[in-house]
């Protein structure tokens, strides 16, 4: 019975041995790799900074280009502008001045007077605030 109890004592005290130098072991081969030298932070910096100046400038190249064509659309509305100007006032000087000879009835300026009006009014409206089609 004795030898019972030893031989169980003698297994738990060797399973536990086992462990330790399994442990220790893994402790010598981690202690044995070599760890690679880590780079200096100043060499980080220049490779990260040599990568970051092509995407420095297409950010550069993306905002000049925006701006030209935000001003060739400014350029291109103004532009518009004056030709509905123009338009609007031939319209209204011709219509005056046929109504002045009587070729036209007055009724019939003042529709073609309150039809450019309202389309003058609309036009303003549309070229002063954003349309769902600029958002986009």
């Amino acid at each position: 019975m004795s030898s019972d109890s030893d031989a169980g004592v003698t297994d738990a005290d060797s399973v536990e041995r086992v462990k330790s130098d399994a442990t220790n072991e893994n402790q010598q081969v981690t202690d044995k790799t070599p760890h690679p030298q880590e780079p200096p932070i100043n060499l980080i910096i220049d490779r990260v900074a040599d990568r970051a100046e092509p995407l420095i400038e297409i950010f550069k190249t993306f905002a000049e280009r925006s701006a030209q064509a935000q001003e060739t659309k400014v350029k291109f509305r103004i532009g518009m502008t004056l030709v509905a100007v123009i338009t609007v006032l031939v319209l209204v000087g011709t219509a005056a001045f046929l109504t002045y000879v009587g070729r036209i009835g007055g009724s019939t300026f003042s529709f073609l007077l309150g039809l450019i009006i309202g389309y003058m009014l609309t036009f303003i409206r549309d070229a002063i605030g954003p349309t769902s089609t600029d958002e986009l």
